[in-house]
């Protein structure tokens, strides 16, 4: 697991931090089929529920999405434990 350390007073691009995280969550190099959650692109939650970059999409309650929704809590948490 790749923990990030923010220096206090600096800013971090979360979704890239995630995605560069995220790479071998699954036991592999990198997740494929691409996913859009691990795109350097923009990252959109349709109406439908559906997690959407430019290049796929991810349908409501895909394992992948849920995985890394779980780990971008778990960053933000070490972000906020950093701040007390």
């Amino acid at each position: 697991m790749n923990f990030v350390v923010q220096p206090r007073g600096k800013t971090i691009n979360l979704q890239a931090t995630l995605s560069a995280s995220s790479t071998g969550t699954l036991g592999s190099a990198a997740i494929l089929p691409h996913h859009p959650i691990t795109c350097d692109g923009c990252l959109r939650l349709e109406e439908d529920g559906r997690l959407a970059c430019d290049h796929t999409a991810a349908p409501p309650g895909d394992h992948r999405t849920q995985q890394c929704i779980d780990h971008s809590v778990a960053l933000l948490l070490i972000e906020l434990g950093a701040a007390l």
